[in-house]
């Protein structure tokens, strides 16, 4: 038995948020969309995918998919303007797949990219040997379930017999267009193509493996952990602390630059750059934090290059090479040891310049400075040093 795949994916996925469909979002560097497809043209039941692009989007859909998914057979796969409603993108879907009335069709939804293969096939012999109109594939609610009215619970809702309906929903393609043709003389709008048959006329068959939807934001972690558990790929780092040190000792003619800040002093620390020990020391527990080396790695004192550099800019540089890692930073901590000056007038300064480096909020960027009480070169005035930690985190569309 084989069958069309229909892929509705036409929405704009409002709950998910962000700037773009949900079905675009990227997922382990690829769209989700992409995922979806590549994992259906896998399944040697199914010998066509049409996928219901945004309206305006089908070429652009089609093309990224060309791109983006690896085909290891022979199988049909184009791409089709969808509509306002669900309803409307499985019925342009299925208008370009030009199917016979006893074809059979799978309606998929594009942001479930992790049916498994045992899965469809049950869907589809169910479908077909159950004398009714389709099987739909789903699982039964297990959570106890709730009314509620003005922000209160209500009653309890008697979940046996209830069942959560997935997606393949699999039917012939000529009750299927005519059941789509009756909903539009009734002025039916339905959530899934289930709700337009009879009660009673579609099987129901238990999913065996995970299969979910990406709605908002944390169904992501939950698609992304399954996709690499199949592939046996390591889960990514989410979250990763960085710790910078920076000591520059202090010489007569030259500026002393702070975090940033131009501080009156008769003496400046040495070095290749600028050497500004606050912002070496952010920037060493960054790359530290995103596994990508140190200062002196991307910006040797051997290179001519850097010679006089502005640290601000270096630490811009190393904020965009972690945001191309994929992380954001959330916060950060420094600490400057001085014997003097006094640092208290450029605390606001400070932690505002090296917030705005770092893309966060102030609040999330402390800086304090503390004396080396006379003990060793840095008490007797001799140099500056800097210690720095930060939280960086897995950067999230939608989050």
């Amino acid at each position: 038995m084989t069958c069309c795949a229909i892929v509705p994916a036409a929405g704009g996925g409002r709950r998910f948020g962000g700037e773009q469909p949900k079905q675009f979002v990227p997922v382990l560097g690829r769209p989700l969309l992409a995922w979806t497809v590549e994992r259906l043209l896998s399944l040697p039941d199914l010998d066509r995918v049409v996928v219901a692009a945004p309206p305006g989007r089908a070429v652009e859909t089609m093309e990224m998919l060309l791109r983006e998914v690896r085909v290891s057979r022979d199988v049909g796969l184009s791409t089709v303007e969808g509509g306002r409603r669900r309803q409307d993108s499985v019925r342009a879907a299925l208008v370009a797949a030009e199917l016979a009335p006893t074809d059979w069709v799978a309606v998929h939804d594009g942001a479930r990219p992790c049916l498994a293969a045992a899965d469809l096939v049950g869907v589809l012999r169910r479908a077909a040997g159950s004398g009714g109109a389709g099987a739909v594939l789903g699982r039964p609610v297990s959570d106890t379930l709730k009314t509620t009215g003005d922000g209160r619970l209500s009653s309890t809702v008697d979940r046996s017999g209830l069942f959560r309906a997935e997606t393949p929903q699999v039917f012939r393609a000529g009750a299927l267009r005519e059941a789509l043709d009756r909903a539009e003389r009734e002025n039916l709008e339905v959530s899934d193509e289930s709700s337009l048959f009879a009660p009673g006329s579609v099987a129901a068959v238990g999913a065996s493996q995970p299969n979910p939807k990406l709605t908002d934001a944390s169904d992501l972690p939950v698609i992304e952990a399954l996709l690499r558990r199949e592939r046996g790929v390591p889960n990514e780092l989410e979250a990763a602390v960085g710790h910078g040190y920076d000591v520059h000792p202090l010489r007569a003619g030259r500026p002393l630059i702070l975090g940033g800040q131009r501080i009156p002093n008769e003496t400046g620390l040495d070095g290749h750059s600028d050497a500004d020990v606050v912002l070496h020391a952010v920037g060493d527990a960054l790359l530290g934090a995103a596994g990508l080396g140190d200062l002196g790695v991307h910006f040797p004192p051997s290179d001519e290059a850097w010679r006089g550099a502005d640290s601000s800019e270096l630490l811009r540089r190393i904020v965009a090479m972690v945001l191309e890692r994929g992380f954001a930073v959330r916060n950060c901590d420094v600490t400057l040891i001085a014997e003097r000056p006094s640092m208290a007038p450029y605390r606001s300064a400070i932690e505002e310049h090296v917030a705005g480096l770092l893309r966060i909020e102030p609040e999330r960027m402390n800086f304090k400075a503390t004396t080396h009480e006379g003990l060793g070169p840095l008490g007797r005035g001799e140099g500056m040093a800097a210690h720095a930690s930060v939280l960086i985190e897995r950067a999230r569309a939608g989050v």
